[in-house]
């Protein structure tokens, strides 16, 4: 199925999906577990490993030369991918960080930490601004888990995008501050949306619409194997074509 006004779309499992996970699962535990990775990748009381552009897959998504096909090819645009995200969650999401606020970790707990990718933190203000302007989001579970699942806000899309490109009008998205509109906006969301969660097995992925307000739902059974998703969020060459 596409992306519809929910603003995802889940896609089952295929033979060749479950080959490219397992390949991605193999590579990816090999550079998780090692020492340098996890000081540099661990957050919220290491219980999530950021994992950016951890995956070294080629430029067609192959992983040690399995290739990656599934039927969410159709419903997305031809533009490059890069290197995967490997996002792996540990029991106890989230833990929290000496320098993390009890605001910020009371909105990680409750609001699963819900954002719209590519809107970033600048300054010590820490004011949003588009600078990364995805195509779409693309979600590649590695391991069959039911813990610390991604949560979307369905037809969230909808709401986000007309918040931005009001407060954005004509103007270069990249020099435009968003943090008033944003927040706006995500409150909206929370009003009237309640989140749901993604959840297919390894071989089968989820897609997101670029504006979707999605976060990790914390972890909530007992203690298990880490879950872990790759991601795939390429960038448009146009921050317009990224607004419209």
């Amino acid at each position: 199925m596409g992306v519809n006004r929910d603003s995802y779309a889940l896609f089952d499992a295929t033979k060749a999906g479950v080959r490219w996970a397992a390949a991605a699962r193999r590579v990816a535990t090999r550079i998780s577990e090692a020492p340098g990775f996890r000081a540099a990748n661990l957050r919220h009381g290491q219980t999530w490993s950021v994992g950016v552009d951890a995956l070294p897959n080629a430029a067609d998504a192959a992983v040690d030369g399995v290739a990656l096909n599934g039927d969410w090819q159709a419903h997305v645009p031809a533009v490059p991918l890069h290197r995967a995200q490997v996002s792996i969650v540990y029991p106890g999401y989230p833990g929290r960080d000496a320098d993390e606020t009890a605001t910020a970790h009371r909105f990680r707990l409750i609001r699963q930490a819900a954002h719209v990718d590519g809107l970033l933190p600048v300054g010590p203000a820490r004011r949003r601004f588009p600078r990364e302007f995805h195509a779409y989001i693309l979600g590649l579970p590695l391991n069959r888990s039911d813990n610390a699942p991604t949560v979307v806000w369905p037809g969230s899309h909808i709401i986000m995008q007309a918040a931005l490109s009001a407060v954005i009008g004509a103007r270069d998205p990249a020099t435009v501050d968003v943090t008033e509109a944003y927040n706006a906006a995500r409150r909206d969301v929370f009003d009237r949306i309640s989140p749901v969660s993604l959840q297919v097995p390894p071989g089968g992925a989820f897609l997101m619409h670029r504006f979707a307000l999605h976060g990790t739902a914390p972890w909530t059974g007992p203690a298990a194997p880490a879950r872990m998703i790759a991601f795939f969020r390429p960038e448009f060459a146009s921050a317009q074509d990224w607004l419209r």
